[in-house]
């Protein structure tokens, strides 16, 4: 069952070196601190570790030039789709650029628009988008962290609001304060360390050359 921010809230009660850390921040503070550190983290997530945080939607063009307007704080695009066939996400810069097959689209912002050409999509074309999406904002104590956060890195969250909490106390003990900050920071280290060696669906890079021990020495005759 996806954490919930009650859960992710009493937690960092427990973890923080506050005397008394319920009467230090208000719950929608403490909501809004742990929702913007979530997005952020969930962010690097989905960039760093392949498909893992993947999703699709459909879109519908329409209009001159063919356009679809994507869902709301989008991550990243990386496919788009038209009845399972490829289309061509292409760099905007390169729209006029005749070397890149049909049918081909292009990103401008918060849009995906259709390149023009004879073969790209039209509008009333059906796109499947595969998209990085935002996960919905933490807005209540009953709000719940996405199915797709990984749990073992609950605690950077709860120790991330646990600071935030004892930083607001003067009379916090040092010594535990110390050792909260080097747990946060370890668990920051893992955390990047995990997200970015994701090998889920990643391709392996490639320039177009054989590699060196493929390649044929000259003879040394």
């Amino acid at each position: 069952m996806p954490t919930s921010c009650q859960q992710i809230i009493e937690a960092a009660y427990s973890r923080s070196t506050a005397n008394d850390p319920g009467k230090l921040a208000t719950d929608l503070e403490l909501i809004g601190r742990l929702d913007r550190t979530y997005q952020r983290m969930y962010a690097e997530l989905a960039v760093a570790s392949g498909d893992n945080c993947l999703s699709t939607t459909t879109l519908t063009l329409g209009g001159s030039p063919a356009t679809a307007t994507l869902p709301t704080d989008v991550i990243d695009v990386t496919r788009v789709e038209i009845a399972g066939s490829k289309v061509y996400l292409i760099p905007a810069y390169e729209k006029d650029r005749a070397w890149h097959l049909a049918p081909a689209v292009y990103r401008q912002g918060t849009s995906i628009i259709s390149r023009g050409k004879t073969g790209d999509p039209t509008a009333g074309t059906i796109l499947t988008v595969f998209i990085l999406d935002a996960p919905a904002a933490l807005t209540s104590l009953a709000s719940t962290l996405d199915v797709r956060w990984p749990h073992r890195f609950d605690s950077i969250l709860i120790d991330d609001l646990a600071l935030y909490l004892s930083d607001k106390d003067v009379d916090r003990n040092p010594a535990d304060y110390a050792n909260l900050r080097t747990d946060l920071s370890d668990s920051t280290t893992a955390f990047n360390a995990l997200v970015s060696n994701s090998n889920s669906a990643k391709e392996t890079p490639h320039d177009g050359r054989t590699s060196a021990a493929q390649q044929t020495k000259p003879s040394q005759d």
